[in-house]
């Protein structure tokens, strides 16, 4: 169990922790993870994958300058509906794709993503809606359509 901020970047900095034990660490309270945010802030991306931050925290981390914070954060496993959908309008394409990945993403935050400007989150959103919420899986091919040109938009 982790008890400080120094106790988290002393953790990430052994070269012996791997990262299911980084983003499988306990913390004492939640407060450590907003000291960890304070005075590391570099760590941030470590905090926003790890599967105990509270959703508080990985709120204010879905607001994050670092792109790799975000996604870690839209590709949570604990982010609620609410924050799926406010990353659903993220101004970065790879944020709403990990969105669009997210299987706790709701009809409703798929819906969004379905008439996303880009072609591959829209693609995405629109398979899963059709596949993943009945309960098929996606079909290989479900990406095919898709011109080399629309994932880099």
């Amino acid at each position: 169990m982790i008890v400080s901020a120094d106790d988290f970047a002393r953790m990430l900095a052994d070269n012996c922790a791997d990262a299911e034990r980084i983003v499988s660490v306990e913390v004492a309270s939640p407060q450590v993870w907003w000291d960890v945010i304070a005075r590391y802030p570099q760590l941030a991306v470590w905090v926003a994958a790890n599967r105990s931050a509270p959703e508080d925290v990985l709120a204010h981390l879905a607001e994050h300058g670092s792109m790799p914070t975000r996604v870690a954060v839209a590709s949570s496993g604990g982010v609620s509906e609410t924050l799926l959908l406010r990353l659903a309008y993220d101004k970065d394409d790879l944020i709403r794709l990990r969105v669009a990945c997210n299987a706790r993403a709701t009809r409703a935050v798929l819906a969004v993503l379905a008439s996303d400007a880009c072609p591959a989150v829209c693609a995405h959103a629109k398979a899963r809606l059709t596949h993943d919420l009945s309960g098929a899986a996606l079909p290989s091919s479900y990406l095919d359509d898709l011109r080399e040109l629309d994932w880099l938009h």
